[in-house]
């Protein structure tokens, strides 16, 4: 499928090719033959269970450093444990920053390959992509070297059944084999893997799982909209509730602090890049989502052809946020 790369991933893909010649100066870990899957999470109680059983003929083990979730993401975990092949390392990290965690996440890992997940990432686990396949290309490039794959994927917007124009297709390096030199870093506002020089950059064009995305409850789609101008110390120092940062800066920005009217205004903001899934193009959807088509938590509302709200928004009420969420707190 065709992507186009950033240019800073395409000067990395040709300048790793001369890079990559200098790995057998570097001593190869000791690390088990396999898949350590890493997933940071937080408040994925409606997606973690299908993820984590979308891994099934993928991993050999999956770390789980869990955020401080208010919702029932830890119970769905233990609940769909029993029925999983691998084993689960799941730990707490409640206060723990994105990069923070991710390292953590990575120390505890075992196996030579590692891939960062989302627990909102759902793999194809039947037909010509499924995640196996993945997992047979991945074990059979040579043992000796370093690799950092970047794999394509698609993500939804605001229900399973909408893509959002020029952000449909994705890709980072999500996959990479082991070695004591890779770390996270912040750099700005997002958190990066800073990737030796010696490994070689690969990328995998064939769709294995698909994100989720934006079909969230309303106060993530709240928190993801505001998290990164509110993640400023200064900002914070003003307004240790992020709630009361949303209403300041709505009120700012819209004339309005209602979150209901809030977020009708976000869904204004992104409809006009909102088009429709099509499996003519994408191909059908993962098969453990197809159940989840018939009885959707959410979704897009059309009016004369065109979206204009999302099904929960009109019942949403202030009560419904949770008072523990991160939305009220530091």
């Amino acid at each position: 499928m065709k992507y186009n790369f950033t240019p800073k991933q395409n000067l990395t893909f040709y300048l790793s090719k001369t890079g990559n010649l200098f790995h057998k100066l570097y001593k190869t870990p000791e690390r088990k033959p396999g898949i350590s899957v890493m997933i940071h999470v937080k408040n994925e109680e409606d997606w973690i269970g299908l993820s984590l059983q979308s891994l099934k003929s993928f991993a050999d083990e999956v770390v789980i450093v869990d955020n401080g979730s208010t919702d029932r993401t830890v119970e769905e975990v233990k609940k769909i444990q029993p029925q999983l092949p691998y084993n689960i390392k799941l730990k707490q990290n409640p206060a723990g920053s994105m990069c923070e965690i991710s390292n953590q996440a990575l120390s505890l890992t075992t196996y030579r390959w590692v891939v960062r997940w989302g627990g909102d990432f759902i793999a194809f686990t039947t037909g010509s992509r499924n995640i196996s396949k993945l997992r047979n290309y991945l074990l059979s490039l040579n043992r000796n070297n370093f690799y950092v794959i970047y794999p394509l994927l698609f993500n939804f917007s605001y229900d399973l059944f909408h893509l959002r124009k020029n952000k449909e297709l994705h890709s980072e390096n999500y996959i990479h084999t082991f070695h004591p030199l890779l770390k996270y870093e912040h750099k700005k506002i997002f958190v990066t893997l800073k990737v030796p020089f010696f490994f070689n950059v690969k990328r995998v064009l064939k769709i294995h799982f698909v994100h989720i995305g934006f079909v969230k409850p309303i106060e993530q789609l709240l928190e993801r909209y505001f998290r990164h101008p509110w993640d400023k110390k200064e900002i914070r120092d003003e307004y240790p509730r992020m709630i009361d940062f949303i209403k300041a800066k709505a009120k700012e920005m819209w004339d309005t602090d209602k979150l209901k009217d809030i977020i009708q205004k976000i869904f204004d903001e992104q409809k006009l890049f909102i088009y429709k899934y099509d499996k003519e193009k994408y191909g059908d959807y993962p098969e453990l989502l197809k159940p989840v088509l018939k009885n959707q938590p959410f979704k897009i509302l059309y009016r004369n052809g065109k979206p204009y709200t999302r099904s929960d928004i009109p019942e949403f009420s202030e009560e419904k946020i949770d008072k523990s969420s991160e939305l009220y707190q530091k």
